[in-house]
């Protein structure tokens, strides 16, 4: 397995787990520490770390996947990305392999694998609220307030390192994960509202309203918490399902159902990303469609919040 750049927040995540898994063997490919506003990899050296991989997790910057994927995909290797592909669509749409290009390429879409959200998609699936009425999504953790963004992940706060502020960070997540319960349902952006903070180029914390297939959809996303993680509200004309991190509530009448899972983690990705080169499919990763139209929907989130400045 070879690990390209160590810059990403979820690359400790990432090796931790290969090194503790058997049979894997990881190279880890740094950039080099002048990086300054360019690409620090050479074209050789990654050459030769994909020598003899299986596979490629790209955990660089993200202006650093423009130089980073062509070589994966060249070497014919699958590879998982850190999202988001790319800063815009258009680049996104631009840095996209080619259908024929073979080998398969995905983003780091985590929400896909917890068990408790794959519980959602099969109670929305069997229809148990009746029709949907509204949704509420929200990501926040405290990385600004303590300070996870400094060292190596400090490009996080640049814009010419391609970072996007904690709408575009987390939100690409619930956007998603939105696309993954109910791929056909069209999704509309109706508005938008950053929160800025003096003295930060990105945005701390942000909100959009869009319509999902006719029904409304809040999406907050925040680095400064107060609360943090994962929590949901899925409302229909029988009743309501709640999440909390790991947790799942159904309502319906006077009845109550919970149950308990793991929260949703950033190394879960990667676990199934594994288990399904191993020929074990153990998720349904966002496709070249699913990856565009997100990043067009965030692009249009992003238009929509300036025009309200």
């Amino acid at each position: 397995m070879a690990l390209l750049g160590t810059s990403h927040v979820h690359f400790r995540d990432y090796h931790d787990l290969l090194a503790r898994a058997p049979r894997i063997s990881a190279v880890v490919l740094p950039a080099a520490p002048d990086t300054g506003d360019r690409p620090a990899f050479g074209a050789a050296s990654v050459r030769e770390a994909l020598r003899c991989a299986d596979a490629a997790v790209i955990t660089s910057t993200t202006a650093q996947h423009a130089q980073l994927l062509p070589h994966t995909v060249r070497a014919g290797v699958p590879t998982l990305v850190e999202k988001p592909l790319a800063a815009t669509a258009g680049q996104t749409a631009r840095l996209l392999p080619p259908p024929a290009a073979g080998a398969p390429m995905t983003t780091a879409m985590f929400l896909r694998c917890a068990p408790g959200l794959r519980r959602v998609r099969e109670l929305l699936r069997k229809d148990v609220l009746g029709p949907l009425t509204a949704v509420r999504l929200g990501f926040a953790h405290t990385g600004l307030t303590d300070g996870a963004f400094t060292g190596e992940a400090a490009w996080m706060l640049d814009p010419a390192h391609g970072a996007a502020g904690a709408l575009g960070d987390l939100g690409i997540h619930l956007i998603d994960l939105l696309l993954w319960l109910a791929p056909r349902r069209p999704l509309d952006v109706l508005d938008a509202e950053l929160r800025h903070r003096p003295g930060l180029a990105l945005e701390p914390a942000g909100t959009a309203v869009l319509r999902w297939g006719g029904v409304p959809v809040t999406l907050h996303a925040s680095w400064i918490g107060p609360r943090t993680g994962f929590t949901a509200r899925f409302a229909g004309r029988h009743g309501t399902i709640q999440v909390a991190g790991g947790s799942v509530t159904l309502r319906t009448g006077r009845t109550g159902t919970t149950w308990r899972h793991e929260p949703p983690q950033a190394r879960a990705v990667l676990t199934a990303f594994l288990r399904q080169l191993g020929g074990r499919p153990a998720w349904q990763p966002p496709d070249h469609g699913d990856i565009r139209r997100t990043a067009s929907l965030l692009e249009e989130i992003a238009g929509v919040a300036r025009r309200r400045l």
